[in-house]
């Protein structure tokens, strides 16, 4: 866990409780969702092939060939951070085999590869820098949210990002995993946490990998990266949740993270906006809980 959780303290000074008696959560997405990561990777291609144009293959060959082999085996591969550079020895020894290439004498060998691991290494411990409004979107939401990291990596590359991005301070929890299947993760957050998942939100650039938790709560879809979709990834259909399909931080934040922050305090002040409708509302205006009374046990659940 990134922090203990404190409910009483989140009831004075934050805003998180919906009309369920629930707390209100947002699951974040790291790599290609907070902070730019394929920039990294692009390097390392691109670095890959140039040492490869060097024993005579084909610059775009060589590229072509390590997304065929890295890309294609994913996820099936695995994230840990030592994969990466597995892919670019299994790519040379394809190409080594395919060219007939004989530019390294075989005590050579050795260092060969450990520079081709050096080249597939060098992304995972950069220093990371975030997406555009970023910081600024999640520092808001931070006041209506409890903010927890869900992100599937090596698990000291992927603390170190979180650290390094200034992130920490914001999340009240952190999930890392190296497998696929959040959902099942985020599930178990929602259980133990007393989560309302109809209040709550799981934001990501993937379809596959983040999408899936739309079984479990909304789904923010921020498409910044997509270099690990594949032909045929969809979303989970007919859940019960919401799709919020938008195009950065910014536009998440005024098209999806504000309605649900509305929907939650429209249903907080126990107006129905069909009895609205009809002449038959008794406020003109709905009013917001004060955050020291919503974390009282069985406040505010008039509204269902």
């Amino acid at each position: 866990m990134a922090s203990k959780l404190n409910l009483k303290c989140f009831a004075e000074q934050r805003d998180l409780v919906t009309p369920n008696g629930k707390l209100a959560v947002l699951c974040i997405d790291m790599d290609g969702t907070t902070i730019e990561c394929q920039p990294y990777f692009d390097e390392a291609f691109e670095e890959f092939a140039l040492l490869m144009s060097l024993l005579g293959i084909d610059h775009q060959d060589a590229t072509d060939a390590l997304k065929r082999i890295y890309y294609g085996s994913m996820p099936h591969r695995g994230f840990e951070r030592h994969r990466f550079p597995e892919a670019l020895v299994e790519t040379y020894q394809a190409l080594k085999q395919q060219f007939n290439l004989t530019s390294i004498p075989p005590e050579k060998e050795e260092i060969f590869r450990s520079l081709l691991k050096g080249i597939g290494s060098a992304p995972f411990f950069r220093r990371p820098k975030l997406f555009a409004d970023c910081m600024q979107v999640l520092t808001r939401a931070h006041e209506r949210f409890l903010l927890v990291a869900v992100t599937v990596g090596d698990y000291e590359a992927q603390l170190f990002k979180i650290r390094q991005s200034g992130l920490e301070k914001l999340f009240d929890d952190r999930i890392i995993t190296l497998r696929e299947g959040k959902d099942d993760l985020v599930a178990q957050l929602i259980e133990d946490w007393n989560i309302d998942p109809e209040y709550s939100a799981f934001i990501g650039n993937s379809i596959r990998s983040d999408g899936v938790c739309l079984k479990v709560m909304n789904f923010i879809h921020v498409p910044f990266e997509t270099s690990l979709s594949k032909e045929g990834d969809k979303l989970p259909e007919g859940t019960g949740f919401k799709t919020f399909k938008v195009k950065d931080w910014r536009d998440a934040e005024e098209n999806a993270i504000n309605r649900l922050i509305r929907q939650r305090d429209m249903a907080n002040s126990g107006i129905n906006a069909s009895s609205c409708k009809t002449g038959n509302c008794n406020s003109s205006k709905p009013r917001r809980k004060r955050s020291t009374s919503a974390g009282k046990p069985g406040a505010d659940k008039t509204a269902k």
